[in-house]
């Protein structure tokens, strides 16, 4: 995973910023689920060597759902495959603890029977006796038929559902499959059986197709630089029109769209952004920026200015004195020009 990636992983973890995500991803701003009801989630299969970015609970009237983000800079052209691989491995997991939770309440139950016989007594042991989990309670009491045996899970079980979001915030268009019959060659004969053949969607998020507006944490921002990060004036337009949210955005933001638009000397400016509160303001990192592009296009057409009067067959002196006129600049700034952009040339005419 790389860098841009991780730092995205690490913003989304914190509950608040995870469920404006969700909401603002997927329901179009409506607050559907909330920080409180989140927890987080195993996001390691130790067995299968594989990981998930993130993977939270949402727990809400007893039961829970599991969402994953798997955030993405590059275009992963096998992504309905790796998305289906991690549901199936938390389905198994879940299923997995449902067959051993029964395997230890049987256990649980035989070794209070003996207990029982060896005490002199003689008594049914039921779920009710044994202290543990919700499957132990209504398993143990009777013998499983052979359905359930087979299965490993009563007919009453039921898997948390699970939700796998694929955050795309590379720069490039997304152009993957979006679903495992687009990975599949069916050819021309073999069409007939595709109806037969189980699909699996992703649900693609792209930065570029978000709107900000539907957001309330700094991921607002966050997605409002992502979108706007080839264009240099659109940036500083956005920042114009959002002046009191970058004057007081959250130091996490701040240093996550740092990363994101490749502006890495601003974390290590941060100091002179500080604002009260654990406050930094972009606004003033973006106008250093904007002052030092002005001054670097500045430099740049100084130079081809010189160069070009270079090629004309003019001199030194002849070339400080138009740099004076063309720029604006007293003698000793157009001189100290000339020498960086012509060194060792002599004065001309």
């Amino acid at each position: 995973m790389g860098k841009k990636n991780n730092i995205i992983c690490d913003y989304l973890e914190k509950p608040e910023r995870f469920a404006d995500f969700i909401n603002g991803s997927l329901y179009g701003g409506g607050q559907v689920i909330s920080a409180k009801e989140i927890e987080e989630g195993q996001t390691v299969y130790s067995k299968a060597a594989r990981s998930r970015d993130i993977l939270k609970k949402v727990c809400r009237e007893g039961s829970y759902i599991l969402i994953g983000v798997e955030n993405q800079d590059i275009v992963h052209y096998a992504m309905p495959f790796r998305c289906m691989e991690y549901d199936v491995l938390e389905y198994k997991k879940q299923l997995k603890k449902i067959k051993e939770d029964y395997r230890k309440a049987r256990e649980r139950k035989k070794e209070m029977e003996n207990r029982a016989t060896a005490a002199g007594k003689s008594k049914e042991i039921s779920g009710e006796d044994i202290a543990g989990n919700t499957a132990a309670k209504t398993a143990v009491s009777t013998t499983a038929g052979a359905a359930e045996f087979l299965s490993g899970m009563r007919k009453e079980d039921r898997l948390s559902p699970v939700i796998t979001i694929v955050f795309y915030h590379g720069e490039d268009e997304y152009d993957g499959c979006r679903n495992l019959h687009d990975m599949l060659d069916f050819g021309k004969k073999n069409e007939i059986f595709k109806q037969y053949i189980s699909d699996y969607h992703i649900n693609l998020v792209t930065a570029k197709d978000l709107e900000e507006k539907n957001f309330q944490t700094g991921i607002r921002e966050l997605i409002g630089f992502l979108k706007r990060r080839e264009s240099k004036e659109e940036l500083r337009k956005y920042c114009e029109e959002n002046e009191r949210r970058m004057r007081e955005m959250d130091e996490d933001t701040f240093d996550v769209i740092s990363i994101m638009i490749n502006k890495f000397d601003f974390i290590e400016q941060k100091r002179n952004y500080r604002q009260e509160g654990e406050r930094v303001d972009m606004c003033r990192a973006m106008e250093e920026w904007g002052e030092d592009l002005r001054k670097e296009g500045l430099e740049r057409g100084i130079e081809a200015f010189v160069l070009d009067y270079l090629e004309e067959g003019f001199g030194k002196e002849r070339i400080v004195a138009k740099l004076q006129k063309r720029f604006s600049l007293d003698e000793k700034k157009a001189e100290d020009f000339f020498i960086k952009y012509a060194p060792g040339l002599p004065d001309g005419k």
